[in-house]
């Protein structure tokens, strides 16, 4: 017979591994772990597409409220797509979070953390339109989360415009969000927010094998690790491989 200490340990075991399975049975629902992707964007309107296992394609041309002009081209060549929007918050003085500061939420000039979601909203939305526009249609999402485009110095203004974003693509009809970014990136930008969502982690590395050894470890969001993108040597395309 277990000892009450004995079966409280068990107990914890069990519950770890089970948590273990569900998150690696989730995983393998969006890409087979150790498989082989590419991500693609405007960069890549003349590159040849190789035959992979998924494509993450980007909407946008590199900025939010923009358009990859060769994105139903690009979309229409992968049978498990994903697709990718930019992220960004200029600030609540910029047009567009004047623009849009009343939708979907009421804000007044004074609730800077309001205007931000409504833009992160708006974002959101002008991406999954514009993809549907094409009959690029995917529910497996993501959002580019870089320091290279523009935020605010204000953690939680950028978090609210961030969550904006992830909602209106779930309302669109997306059924998984995540984040491609690094940790120093994501934590820069946010201010180190854990909010459970799935990553798609960014790295240096150049071969798959060596990509995937990020899987464990680089849960910035501190949600499950889902993808490492990779630079393969050979390809003028960025490479990913499934945690």
């Amino acid at each position: 017979m277990l000892t009450t200490k004995k079966f409280l340990f068990s107990l914890a075991s069990l519950l770890s591994i089970l948590s273990i399975v569900s998150s690696n049975a989730f995983a393998s629902t969006l890409y087979a772990t150790g498989s082989i992707g590419v991500d693609v964007s405007y960069p890549n309107c003349t590159n040849t597409l190789p035959k992979v296992s998924y494509g993450v394609v980007g909407v946008e041309d590199g900025l939010g409220f923009s358009q990859n002009p060769c994105l139903s081209k690009q979309a229409v060549h992968f049978s498990n797509l994903s697709l990718y929007a930019n992220s960004g918050y200029p600030g609540s003085t910029s047009s567009n979070a004047q623009k849009y500061m009343n939708s979907p939420k009421l804000c007044a000039q004074s609730d800077l953390n309001c205007i931000a979601y409504d833009y992160g909203y708006n974002q959101g939305l002008y991406a999954f339109n514009y993809a549907s526009s094409v009959n690029a249609y995917t529910t497996k999402w993501w959002v580019d989360v870089e320091t290279a485009n523009s935020w605010t110095s204000d953690s939680i203004q950028n978090q609210n415009s961030l969550q904006g974003e992830h909602d209106a693509l779930i309302a669109s009809g997306a059924t998984s969000v995540g984040v491609y970014s690094t940790t120093a990136q994501w934590n820069s930008i946010t201010g180190s927010w854990l909010n459970n969502w799935i990553s798609w982690g960014a790295t240096t590395w150049t071969t798959a094998k060596q990509a995937q050894t990020y899987c464990t470890g680089h849960q910035f969001t501190g949600g499950q690790s889902i993808l490492m993108q990779y630079k393969n040597k050979t390809s003028a395309l960025d490479h990913d491989v499934a945690c």
